[in-house]
């Protein structure tokens, strides 16, 4: 008799070393970080949960996140504290590779603590540190249930947990007032909009509540709290756009469908395609679903490559756990990568009727991105925009109007010692715009030369008249001085309306 191998005579488990351990979850953001604690709660059958952010002296010095799911025994929460062990997920649960709830708080933080109550059973609270995350401490039985029960979250705690992020790493340690009134509402309307769109088939369902708000521990008071608000990211009107093409695909012997949408052009202005206030462009792409959780968000995943021409191209498609088996989900769930068999199931699909099939469907996607596109020219002359504008826009000024044998103007930033917005330099063909207004009047521009498009386009229709000749007359640099002195006032109040709306947060 042969034998295959051989013999085994013991079998022990050996813990991860807590090297390995604290590497897990690096490529964690805030918000895929709080996501991923959500995923638990919901799980947990929680149907309110809330973000809070705790202030002292005026600084962000932690965050928790409370909700009123079931709750955990001790033995439940040693399971959950702990690298090693990754428990079995039930159908349609969030949770995947076992280590999100460590991974994703020891991200942002230097301590992770966990207090919760389950029916019937003794409050449980546990604790890791990041510099040792394999080492687990219990927590006070009584300190567990003062804290439960002082929780303020404005819902009951009959069950459910608290998730405790101490000593965070990532949040703002400036001690100007304003640097730290400014990050925690960019904070809080990045976290809303991120959980409003990865959850927003719940949310949109209430079977879900999230919100967030402030709690100041000096005081013992919450601000009024904020709600995430469902982002569809195939939220646009269906009666103005045809119906998506239900390109359908087989693996597995089992039938699926692709839900390929063309977004709508003359909606591609809203939250629902800017996501986040980000272009459309970025969420070109496959949007997965994993138990109505959004696990990407666009992305041709290797079918394709992003390009201008399909920004208005977005496929569903829901993952069950066949289908899982052909994906790898990274432990941040932000993105997967699809098997060959996937990729080519995918690429080979079609609708019933065999009219279109996904190379189609790509091409219909641009064609209607192109007719969007086509303007008529009207009798109107402008400067010929240059720098400061994308390749887009100066085609679209080139298609709509007669340019302007005068030359070609371009719109710039630069640094300048006055409050003026900005100055016309006739000589240089330029429009300077003050760069301590970039913030304000571009604040996604990340510096991209070719930002505020909308600004600088409105200057190119007010200003051209000023550079048909060499220089400036008496007139024209009076209007000049007017328009300087009027949008001085306008800048004036929008900052003003700035500081009202962040005051009131």
């Amino acid at each position: 008799m042969t034998r295959e191998g051989p013999r085994i005579t013991g079998t022990r488990r050996i813990p991860p070393d807590p090297a390995i351990a604290r590497a897990v979850g690096r490529h964690h953001s805030f918000e895929t970080a709080v996501a991923d604690l959500i995923d638990n709660s919901i799980d947990a059958g929680a149907t309110h949960l809330l973000v809070r952010f705790i202030q002292s002296r005026g600084a962000i010095v932690g965050l928790r996140v409370i909700d009123n799911g079931r709750g955990m025994s001790a033995s439940d929460l040693d399971g959950a504290m702990t690298f090693a062990r990754q428990r079995d997920y039930e159908h349609g649960e969030l949770g995947h590779f076992g280590v999100g709830l460590k991974a994703a708080s020891l991200s942002q933080a230097e301590e992770l603590r966990v207090y919760s109550q389950k029916l019937g059973a003794t409050p449980a609270g546990a604790s890791i540190e990041a510099r040792d995350p394999t080492s687990v401490s219990t927590l006070d039985v009584d300190d567990v249930a003062h804290e439960i029960d002082q929780a303020r979250s404005g819902f009951a705690l009959g069950t459910g947990t608290i998730v405790e992020w101490s000593r965070t790493r990532t949040f703002l340690t400036s001690a100007d007032a304003g640097d730290r009134a400014r990050w925690i509402e960019e904070r809080m309307t990045s976290l809303l909009a991120h959980l409003g769109l990865v959850f927003h088939r719940l949310l949109s369902t209430d079977r879900i509540l999230i919100s967030c708000d402030i709690f100041d521990r000096d005081s013992g008071s919450a601000g009024i709290p904020r709600r995430a608000r469902p982002i569809d990211p195939f939220g646009y009107n269906a009666a103005m756009a045809a119906e998506p093409a239900e390109l359908r695909f087989e693996i597995g012997g089992v039938s699926r469908v692709a839900k390929a949408h063309v977004w709508p052009a003359a909606q591609s202005g809203g939250p629902n395609f800017r996501l986040g206030g980000r272009p459309g462009t970025l969420f070109q792409g496959f949007f997965f679903y994993r138990g109505d959780r959004l696990v990407q968000a666009g992305g041709w995943n290797t079918l394709t490559v992003a390009r201008p021409e399909l920004e208005y191209a977005r496929v569903s498609i829901d993952l069950d756990e066949e289908l899982l088996e052909h994906v790898a989900l990274n432990p941040e769930k932000a993105g997967l990568e699809l098997n060959d068999n996937l990729r080519a199931a995918i690429r080979n699909s079609r609708t019933a009727d065999g009219e279109v099939d996904f190379a189609r469907y790509l091409q219909i996607a641009e064609g209607d991105r192109a007719a969007s596109r086509q303007y008529t020219k009207r009798a109107v002359e402008l400067m010929r925009p240059d720098r400061g504008f994308g390749p887009e826009m100066i085609a679209a000024v080139r298609d709509s109007v007669e340019l302007s044998s005068a030359g070609e103007l371009s719109i710039r930033w630069r640094v300048m010692d006055s409050e003026s917005p900005f100055d016309v330099d006739v000589e240089r063909r330029t429009i300077w715009l003050n760069e301590q207004y970039r913030a304000l009047l571009a604040p996604n521009s990340d510096l991209d030369p070719d930002d505020a498009p909308f600004v600088k386009t409105l200057l190119l229709i007010a200003f051209s008249r000023y550079f048909d000749g060499s220089y400036l007359g008496t007139r024209e640099k009076a209007e000049i001085s007017a328009w300087d002195q009027i949008l001085t006032a306008a800048l004036r109040e929008e900052l003003a309306q700035q500081a009202r709306r962040m005051s009131e947060e």
